[in-house]
């Protein structure tokens, strides 16, 4: 039997997945973890050009934020790009041991935190992060309940991979990228509601129409030699795909996944309607 609503394998009797080790060991951040690598320059760039604008740019008053928490910062690359008031602090929490170490070592002006974040002793912050993480955790409307009694505000970026090359993705523990479930636009604004959250902004942005997608194709050819990954006659293909799929932005926004970015509140305190989607 599947979950229809996020196509994820739904079992009685499944084994018990150790996200820890499965983290630690995962090729991705094994990659991530090395200095001066491919892996950990695209992360820097997705941030700085993507991930960062777009999450700020949903927040109400970035100017007034004194204390960030990031639930799942992995290596630390955002967490330590977030901008704070003078004095205020930046912390970064991650179940992966290997991940937190060497956010350590490379972002030493941050507070990193090993362990679970529900561990904390009633902590709170102005604003709580959750980037690229409920895709992973079996049960994310809990999760996303249980992360916004920190702070004031959540920021949420949301994978949608509802799209044409993600049609055929096995989705599980052993997925490439480790996502348990695949969402819809529906999906995560269902998602926000069963998490007893109010809307306070949100924005749908595909990567491939922004500033970032030459980037990477820049950086992609500066350390393989090429914008593409393939054979020749492959690589001819996807760039006439790109190409397509730039040119006329119905086709791309079927074809490649998009971000969903969100700021949100517990229901009990008074919000503002929603911007709508772009």
């Amino acid at each position: 039997m599947r979950d229809a609503a996020h196509d994820v394998p739904v079992t009685s009797n499944a084994p018990e997945v150790d996200f820890r080790a499965l983290y630690d060991a995962h090729p991705d951040y094994v990659a991530r973890r090395r200095a001066g690598s491919y892996e950990q320059a695209q992360v820097d760039l997705e941030v700085r050009l993507f991930k960062l604008p777009n999450l700020l740019r949903a927040l109400p008053t970035p100017e007034r934020v004194e204390s960030v928490l990031e639930i799942g910062c992995a290596t630390g690359e955002l967490i330590a790009a977030m901008p704070v008031r003078a004095g205020g602090r930046r912390v970064g929490i991650d179940i992966s041991e290997a991940n937190i170490a060497a956010a350590r070592t490379r972002f030493p002006g941050v507070e990193f935190r090993c362990g679970d974040f529900r561990e904390s002793d009633g902590e709170r912050f102005d604003v709580v992060v959750l980037s690229d993480v409920l895709e992973h955790v079996p049960d994310d409307a809990a999760f996303l309940r249980d992360a916004a009694e920190l702070a004031d505000t959540v920021l949420l970026n949301l994978p949608l991979e509802d799209n044409w090359l993600n049609r055929r993705r096995r989705y599980g523990p052993d997925d490439v990228s480790g996502h348990l479930r695949r969402y819809s636009l529906a999906d995560g604004r269902a998602l926000v509601e069963r998490a007893g959250l109010d809307l306070l902004a949100e924005a749908r942005v595909w990567v491939h129409e922004t500033d970032a997608e030459p980037a990477r194709r820049r950086l992609r050819r500066d350390h393989a030699g090429a914008e593409f990954g393939g054979g020749p006659a492959s690589r001819l293909l996807r760039r006439a795909v790109h190409r397509a799929a730039v040119a006329w932005p119905a086709f791309g926004r079927r074809l490649y996944a998009s971000n969903l970015f969100v700021a949100a509140s517990a229901r009990e305190r008074p919000s503002p309607g929603p911007r709508q989607a772009r």
